[in-house]
């Protein structure tokens, strides 16, 4: 009978008026969706020059989906609060993205939900401190609810309404979502437009984000998630084909000694012939009419020496200060000095590990963590490498690769991973101990491994992930407890410049400096210094430094599409008595070749992305979301615009052409490396080419 009653009640409000309620909440959270939107692109880009219209045709659709889920309840009360909780919902969202931008320095990617638990364990130190700093964000993003709230609950009126409302509701949602998905080729469909960005199964969680609107993307994220990824547009697959610039003059002979042995024998003609994937047959059709790299003058400087690899958490050219780190300083203005390498990578660690020990890229793509394994390190666990570092000097000299991290092994499956590029592997409770948790020690890491090698009569490979370096910077973390009052004396006046965050990433990189100085000692009191190549790059930018932090250290505010990637290479060697300065564009994939070459070791650099930095090829860095940079231009991908250099004597019918190709360069060894990595091709090659052991 009660049911009977609630729904005549339904029924006894008019059509017009059950209109009216959904009506008032669809511009409610219409509203609400729109500041929210507004409000967090704002607060990441520091402006709304780029925010698009398609922000706001999608949160048409989000705020009926809204209207669908409110209105149900007869009762007055429990329905306002049931609106209430709704709205409260979808500000969490926002304001929980707002959170995670600010500890992990991109947006939430549905595909993460798989290691929200693990990262929330080891970052929720952090949390505290990112709170307290985004606290007036947050009370501004609560204005929408709070207004919504005191007027719903003003309203005297009730606000259900019927099943046939919410029917309508449920044809709005999808029909809006379905104009505004439609509308999008008219903004065009180029690699940077947001038809691209809505399709695509190549585009990250951040520029999705930024041109579809974050909840959009979270939704299209999801759809992906539960029923497949998203389209390949056919140019992925057609893109795998040589370009002009990419092949050496014919006049240029390859020097038969760059593949002395079994390598040299890869055909990926025949290959092509026996591939029954269609991702293969592209692969080796593409391969097939790649120049490998020639040796030059470099060819062989190191041959003989030992390696020391090392990937520093979130170090930077931002990190040296001739005080406070002289001995980094030291390193990166002697040995080989690249002038212009910049670090690809705006977050995830294991990113710029796969792409500096494999010289490929990782699928930095908002689908590549589905699954149970995070990103394209972790996936390449099962995969055959024989081009990871370890596995190439393995092979070459016949040793077993050392590697060593001062974080547990099961952190993004590296007690996998690393054994699998060649490395025997110690880390933290693994063979090593460390006085904190997070982060550890380097300086403590390097006193528990050196010893491991240093007296090695036979020439040795050691790899490091460290960890000292890690955000946030300032009072929780280990690191910077232990440094900051010593660091900020070191720094003497230039303490007065330095935003408090600024010098704690100088107190974290101070243990850094510590391990290196110790490193240099015992290699030299061992008599292997000489001998000995230390290679040291950062995984990603530091993308706790905002934007205040990173001027202050920089003397000048940063541009944030290329400036802010710009970092340090040290390729040092105390043997080398005058520097040797680089000045080509070079980025993370490059280093291994670079390093294969220079230690004359075998590796076929067509199964590359990067290309070996003294190599007679077209040089470039290249970025995370495919912008780029040469000697004559910087590339936007996601705004298609390109500034040249003042230099540039180039037409403007040479201009497009150039763009044309380097474009062609960035898309296709990215594709290529994504589609390695997906279909196992090593495995493919070297078991169809009889190489496999």
């Amino acid at each position: 009978m009660k049911a009977s009653s609630a729904e005549n009640k339904r029924s006894s409000i008019p059509a017009s008026v059950q209109v009216r309620n959904a009506a008032l909440h669809f511009a409610a959270f219409f509203i609400a969706i729109l500041f929210w939107e507004v409000f967090l692109y704002d607060q990441i880009h520091r402006g709304l020059d780029g925010f698009t219209v398609w922000a706001v045709l999608f949160a048409l659709a989000e705020a009926m989906l809204c209207t669908l889920i409110t209105g149900w309840i007869g009762q007055r009360v429990v329905n306002r609060i049931g609106s209430i909780i709704v709205m409260a919902l979808v500000w969490l969202f926002y304001a929980a993205q707002l959170v995670y931008y600010n500890v992990f320095g991109s947006m939430f990617s549905v595909s993460m939900v798989g290691v929200a638990g693990d990262a929330m364990t080891d970052f929720g130190w952090a949390l505290k401190a990112t709170l307290r700093d985004t606290a007036v964000a947050i009370l501004i993003s609560l204005i929408p609810l709070i207004i919504f709230a005191f007027v719903i609950c003003a309203l005297k009126t009730h606000l259900r309404y019927g099943l046939a409302v919410h029917g309508g509701a449920l044809v709005l949602t999808a029909a809006l979502w379905l104009c505004a998905a439609a509308a999008l080729p008219l903004g065009g469909t180029s690699d940077n437009s947001a038809y691209n960005a809505y399709h695509s199964k190549y585009v990250d969680t951040d520029t999705a984000s930024s041109k579809l609107g974050v909840l959009a993307n979270s939704a299209i994220e999801a759809g992906s998630m539960l029923f497949g990824g998203g389209a390949e547009p056919a140019e992925e697959t057609e893109i795998l084909k040589p370009v002009v610039s990419d092949e050496r003059d014919d006049s240029y002979p390859i020097d038969p000694r760059q593949f002395p042995n079994k390598i040299s024998a890869i055909n990926f003609t025949d290959l092509a012939a026996k591939a029954d994937n269609k991702d293969i047959k592209a692969l080796c059709d593409y391969l097939s009419s790649v120049q490998p790299t020639d040796r030059n003058d470099m060819t062989g400087l190191f041959r003989g020496y030992n390696l020391i690899y090392i990937c520093a958490e979130a170090f930077s050219c931002y990190a040296l200060d001739e005080n406070v780190t002289p001995t980094l300083s030291m390193m990166a203005e002697n040995g080989i000095v690249l002038n212009n390498f910049y670090n690809s990578f705006k977050n995830t660690t294991t990113n710029g590990e796969y792409a500096f020990l494999t010289g490929l890229w990782p699928d930095v793509s908002r689908d590549s963590d589905m699954g149970s394994a995070s990103g394209t390190m972790a996936k390449s666990a099962t995969h055959l490498l024989p081009q990871g570092l370890g596995n190439v000097f393995n092979r070459e000299l016949g040793i077993s690769s050392r590697g060593y991290h001062n974080y547990k092994g099961h952190y993004y499956m590296r007690e996998k991973s690393l054994p699998n590029l060649g490395f025997t592997c110690k880390f933290m409770n693994a063979g090593m101990t460390f006085t904190t948790n997070w982060p550890a020690s380097d300086y403590e890491m390097m006193q528990q491994s050196v010893p491991d090698y240093v007296n090695d009569t036979q020439q040795f490979c050691t790899y490091y992930m460290t960890f000292s370096g890690h955000g946030y910077y300032g009072s929780g973390n280990a690191m910077y407890d232990r440094n900051y009052s010593t660091v900020k004396k070191m720094l003497g006046d230039r303490a007065k410049q330095l935003t408090g965050i600024a010098t704690g990433y100088l107190a974290c990189n101070y243990e850094l400096e510590k391990a290196m100085a110790y490193l240099l000692e015992e290699l030299d009191k061992a008599g292997q210094l000489e001998k000995t190549v230390i290679v040291l790059i950062g995984d990603h930018y530091p993308y706790y430094l905002f934007d205040g932090d990173c001027n202050s250290l920089a003397g000048h505010k940063v541009d944030k599409n290329f400036e802010m990637y710009k970092s340090t290479c040290i390729i040092y060697n105390a043997g080398l008595k005058e520097p040797i300065y680089v000045d080509d564009y070079c980025c993370n994939v490059d280093i291994l070749p670079t390093i294969c070459n220079l230690f004359d070791l075998e590796y076929d650099s067509r199964l590359m992305a990067g290309r070996d930095i003294f190599s007679d090829t077209p040089h470039f860095a290249q970025i995370y979301n495919k912008n780029f940079v040469t000697e004559e231009v910087k590339y936007n991908s996601s705004t298609g615009k390109a500034i040249w250099s003042e230099g540039c004597t180039l037409t403007d019918e040479e201009k497009a052409e150039y763009l044309k190709t380097y474009i062609d360069m960035v898309k296709s060894r990215y594709s290529m490396s994504l589609k390695i990595e997906s279909t196992d091709f090593f495995r493919f090659v070297w078991e169809n080419s009889g190489l496999a052991d």
